[in-house]
């Protein structure tokens, strides 16, 4: 039971840690644009022009650095990277591709977590979960909008926080310094390295909506070590809170050959996650 808890856990901390980078142009909107309806595939938006030099390369600074990060990333329509998380004496990997477009970032990844290899699909408000031989070799489909769902009630504030308004609101008012450390290469990037402190209580503040009991007590301040491009777009993060550490490079920006699509009516199993965790229960 707990090896299935910390698997999900694993899961949907890695679709959580996407959602830092997905900002794309529904600010642009207006009300004469109709949300698309879900067409379970997502490719990368159109070459959206940018709105100002908020982007543009230049040093960051506590001032600047949710403005000029979030307005380079809106300009993102897709990224391929690569995750190491540590929390809770579990640990794991993953591979991924993520689209940005104006429904909203959709995901493909892969995982591995506590021994277990997982793909990950999100896309049009479902998170699917391929789990090997715990879910028949098949995805299983969690309706985020079902209430019902216990897995997709607990991951109502990941919905919420893959929102392109709500993605990088932790940094609007809570950056207390950004301290440049240089330039470095990462993995063949040229990429200038930033360390950026945060006020933990005006995370807080910023994820209001997100339920009390998903987010554990925080230190007084935390850190973030940043890496970005000439464009200021993320090419790596890593971070140490309360014990759980992360680690994510991003790569191929912009790649039109990146693409989500949600798995076949045939790929989907009919095992539910009540189904699931009672299987886990009796071994």
């Amino acid at each position: 039971m707990r090896a299935i808890t910390r698997i999900v856990s694993a899961a949907a901390a890695a679709a959580l840690a996407l959602t830092l980078t997905a900002c794309s142009s529904s600010d642009d909107k207006t009300s004469d644009d109709p949300k698309p309806a879900g067409t379970g595939q997502a490719t990368p938006a159109d070459d959206k022009p940018a709105d100002d030099d908020k982007g543009s390369a230049g040093s960051l600074s506590a001032e600047n650095f949710y403005e000029v990060l979030a307005a380079s990333v809106k300009e993102g329509t897709s990224y391929r990277l690569s995750m190491s998380t540590s929390a809770a004496g579990t640990e794991s990997t993953s591979e991924g591709e993520v689209v940005i477009s104006d429904a909203g970032p959709a995901m493909s990844m892969t995982t591995t977590a506590a021994g277990v290899e997982m793909a990950i699909v999100m896309v049009d408000d479902a998170y699917y979960m391929n789990m090997g031989d715990l879910t028949q070799n098949k995805f299983m489909k969690i309706d985020l909008n079902d209430p019902s769902n216990p897995l997709g009630a607990s991951m109502g504030s990941f919905k919420d926080l893959s929102d392109p308004s709500k993605s990088l609101e932790m940094f609007k008012d809570s950056v207390t310094s950004v301290e440049k450390v240089g330039e470095e290469d990462v993995e063949g990037t040229s990429a200038t390295h930033y360390v950026v402190t945060l006020d933990s209580s005006a995370v807080g503040d910023a994820l209001a909506g997100v339920d009390p009991s998903a987010m554990p007590s925080l230190p007084a301040e935390f850190t973030y070590d940043f890496w970005v491009d000439g464009d200021n777009r993320p090419v790596k993060m890593t971070s140490e809170v309360m014990g759980a550490t992360t680690e994510i490079v991003y790569s191929d920006w912009n790649d039109s050959s990146i693409s989500v699509e949600a798995p076949s009516a045939d790929q989907i199993s009919d095992l539910d996650f009540s189904e699931l965790m009672g299987a886990a229960t009796q071994g």
